[in-house]
């Protein structure tokens, strides 16, 4: 699988600028992303010590979770098993078996570190995936799209993606009709540079290739909507290791976003908090999966 480090050594790309009209309306969408949701979800969910799937006190994180996505609609709870055996649970927004088609978006909201029973912050790791997934479902959610958009907060990914895991063969045995996953799984590291770019993750061959294609489309168009509605760069790698992987082995098209945060020093420790984070760079890639689901979408 290809590494992430190696991706960024000579990823580059012209500065892209927004060149949109007035009477746009994915612009419109887009001009709604409210930075200061963003600054509250992540703040919100690094007040919690640590957001470990294996912690005594992670129920008081799912419950806190839930209610944060009931404020935005009917939540479904999912529970699965951790090879310790407790019980943890999934959280999914919006209708993902809606026979128009469903992009499902998703965000892990686990979190760990060097010391991950007392300490796990995780503001980047992934507070900043689960804060754009659920500013970007409220607007998307009342765009009035031709097809469903929901939204799936996952645990138990740091100990090898259970709680995906648990959702895809659930999503597989009930057929849902999934056109694309998306995953969001860190977007708001700070880079040394400032025009590295946002990695657009697509499937590049893992174990189903018939969907491939479609998730090669989805990325470039996405690329695409970075240059129009966003200040972002981009490239491209595959997906690998993150909770789109048991979307694709289920045979889901899948694909991601990600900031190349693994190059922070902050990665996976204690110190991965909301002081070190970009915030504007949130907000532009909130904007860019906003502008891309809603292209995808007909609008």
């Amino acid at each position: 699988m290809m590494d992430r480090r190696m991706v960024l050594a000579g990823a580059a790309a012209l500065a892209a600028r927004p060149g949109w009209t007035q009477s746009d309306p994915i612009a419109a969408l887009v001009d709604q992303v409210a930075r200061e949701a963003l600054v509250d979800t992540v703040h919100g969910l690094t007040a919690f010590p640590t957001r470990f799937t294996e912690h005594p006190q992670f129920p008081v994180v799912e419950a806190w979770v839930h209610d944060l996505m009931a404020s935005q609609g009917d939540v479904t709870r999912f529970a699965f098993e951790m090879p310790s055996g407790k019980t943890r649970h999934n959280f999914i927004l919006g209708d993902a078996s809606d026979t128009r088609g469903v992009i499902l978006i998703g965000a892990h909201f686990d979190s760990a570190s060097e010391i991950s029973m007392t300490s796990a912050p995780g503001a980047n790791d992934n507070a900043t995936g689960m804060a754009a997934m659920l500013e970007a479902y409220r607007i998307l959610s009342g765009a009035g799209l031709d097809k469903s958009v929901a939204a799936v907060a996952f645990a138990g990914e740091e100990q090898g993606f259970f709680g995906s895991q648990s959702v895809a063969e659930f999503a597989r045995a009930e057929g849902w009709p999934i056109e694309m996953m998306i995953n969001l799984d860190m977007l708001g590291w700070r880079p040394p540079n400032p025009a590295m770019p946002m990695i657009v993750e697509y499937d590049m061959g893992n174990v189903v290739p018939g969907n491939d294609a479609a998730s090669a489309a989805f990325g470039q168009m996405m690329a695409a909507m970075a240059a129009q509605y966003t200040t972002l760069n981009t490239t491209h790698t595959d997906i690998w290791a993150s909770d789109y992987m048991p979307f694709e082995a289920a045979g889901f098209p899948a694909m991601g976003l990600y900031d190349g945060g693994v190059e922070d020093p902050r990665y996976g420790t204690s110190r991965d908090t909301p002081d070190a984070l970009d915030f504007a760079r949130l907000e532009q890639a909130t904007r860019l999966v906003i502008a891309s689901v809603a292209r995808y979408c007909g609008l």
